[in-house]
């Protein structure tokens, strides 16, 4: 199916297949037949993840079927960390297997720094970056794990479960949900090997933050439930590791929640996310990227979850969002893109837009709503020309 389609015109190829009438889809999922029409010729956009869902599901398709992803041709920006996913797939394939590589372990100091530069890569969407050092990490890690013993052999499964973690977390953002929840159930392999019950926990975070992106809450809010019952039992005053997790596994929670339309049960954890943040402060632990500042990019995006539009914004203007990484500043502003967008504020959306692929552009690029924005907006616009300049850049034809 054509990478430049919007997701209306991919919802409208899918229920004509499927021969389900306009009428037929609207009252399935609570819309009027006029509604359909809109976003199936491009009036209108779908930019919330639980209206995608609910369409997905009612025409029998996966949410990837719908948003078009992954986009592998188009964009020379995201190319290198496309073209590295065939690797990182045999990677992956092959963890199960005797290690190919022959030799003593390596160093685990070695090995710790090359795993945070890893995460440096991640926590800024440097996607092409990461995607070339994966395999060979990944690689040399698994051997160390099989050569080592004792607590060498635990902290090498350690570090086999972070890196494991960012290929799950790079390979959903590109929109390879697949090899996302088999990186992210090796990662968890590995951290059940570790020892560490919290890396545990942080890798079953992992498990469901992938779950969500394939449409399964079901089985995300178990996970997270279960995250939360486990981390309960293991939190003290001091240790910012098991305070990280808990308010990210209630931020979670509130997105679970804002998918279901329980504004109430979303509002209260989002109220213990920032409880934990308030302990937290700037030492979050297990990748989690914890903070005051994380806390209300999810406060937004709970917000626009749930219906709301631009006032969503207030509520977070006070918020210094200047230290978060660059994929999460990255994110928001894509959010407050949304915002605009549903308040009729184009010119406001692609300002945003344009913001946000300064700072981290494979992440912009591989965001599942940037295009539908950008094209709906240029086909209810007057004058095309803030709207094309963004086009142009972000490779998308209008």
């Amino acid at each position: 199916m054509d990478a430049q389609l919007t997701i209306g015109q991919r919802v409208a190829q899918f229920r004509q297949a499927s021969g389900m009438s306009r009428e037929e889809l609207a009252d399935a999922i609570g819309h009027s037949a006029e509604w359909i029409k809109s976003i199936e010729i491009g009036r209108r956009g779908l930019d919330r993840y639980t209206v995608i869902q609910a369409i997905a599901d009612t025409l029998g398709v996966d949410i990837t079927d719908l948003t078009g992803r992954p986009r592998t041709i188009g964009d020379p920006q995201t190319q290198p960390a496309h073209q590295m996913i065939p690797a990182l797939r045999r990677i992956l394939l092959r963890a199960q297997l005797p290690s190919a590589v022959a030799g003593a372990p390596l160093a685990l100091s070695d090995l710790r720094s090359r795993v945070t530069e890893s995460n440096r890569m991640r926590r800024h969407a440097r996607y092409n970056d990461l995607s070339r050092v994966l395999p060979e990490l990944l690689t040399d890690i698994t051997a160390t794990a099989q050569a080592s013993a004792g607590a060498d052999r635990d902290a090498a499964h350690h570090l086999l479960a972070e890196a494991r973690h960012n290929t799950s977390m790079m390979t959903k953002k590109l929109g390879y949900v697949d090899l996302a929840a088999l990186a992210a159930a090796q990662a968890l392999q590995a951290a059940q090997a570790s020892g560490d019950p919290l890396l545990v926990t942080a890798m079953e975070w992992t498990q469901a933050e992938v779950c969500m992106s394939a449409g399964a809450s079901a089985e995300a809010r178990a996970l997270t439930a279960a995250g939360l019952d486990r981390v309960d039992d293991l939190l003290t005053d001091d240790d910012d590791g098991a305070w990280s997790l808990w308010g990210t596994l209630h931020l979670v929670s509130a997105m679970l929640d804002a998918q279901s339309g329980r504004q109430a049960e979303a509002a209260l954890h989002l109220a213990e996310a920032a409880a934990a943040a308030d302990r937290v402060g700037s030492r979050a632990g297990y990748q989690t990227e914890f903070s005051s500042g994380n806390q209300a990019v999810h406060v937004v995006h709970v917000a626009l979850e749930l219906g709301e539009g631009r006032n969503a914004l207030d509520r977070v203007a006070h918020v210094d969002m200047s230290r978060l990484p660059k994929e999460r500043r990255a994110r928001h502003m894509i959010d407050r893109a949304r915002a605009h967008v549903r308040d009729g504020d184009d010119a406001g959306a692609m300002a945003e837009i344009l913001a946000a692929d300064r700072i981290a552009p494979e992440g912009v690029r591989s965001h599942v709503l940037v295009q539908e924005m950008v094209t709906t907006s240029a086909r209810r616009a007057r004058l095309l020309g803030p709207i094309a300049d963004v086009a142009r850049r972000l490779q998308i034809q209008i």
